[in-house]
């Protein structure tokens, strides 16, 4: 009898609660586009922080850069859907990228690493 889930069944648990947040976050923007602008300016910084805090370290990678870039080629205005989900998948795609892709890779090397030394102490 198993008292603790299996390690894939937490990765995946965390990794749909993960996305739930995202989606959420994106969802209850869009809701929010056509309220006052004070409402929507609140809502608009509070869904950044929180996809800062979601995706960081690897957000910060992407959002510094991008500010000494002009935007003035995007013609659309900051409460526009396409502007908000321009935005979001940016941050959802470096998000992805570094929590599904790059650390399970960084802990499968490290793994495979401890593997290596342990079997070298073990020779001698």
């Amino acid at each position: 009898m198993h008292l603790v889930p299996s390690r894939r069944f937490i990765r995946r648990l965390i990794a749909i609660l993960w996305v739930a947040a995202y989606v959420w976050l994106l969802a209850r923007t869009l809701v929010l586009r056509n309220a006052s602008p004070q409402v929507f300016g609140d809502e608009a910084y509070l869904e950044q922080i929180y996809i800062l805090g979601l995706s960081s370290p690897l957000s910060a990678v992407v959002v510094w850069p991008l500010r000494w870039v002009s935007f003035s080629w995007w013609i659309y205005p900051a409460n526009d859907a396409r502007t908000i989900v321009a935005i979001w998948f940016c941050f959802f795609a470096a998000g992805c990228l570094q929590w599904f892709v790059l650390v399970p890779w960084i802990v499968h090397k490290g793994y495979d690493l401890y593997d290596l030394v342990f079997r070298l102490v073990r020779r001698k």
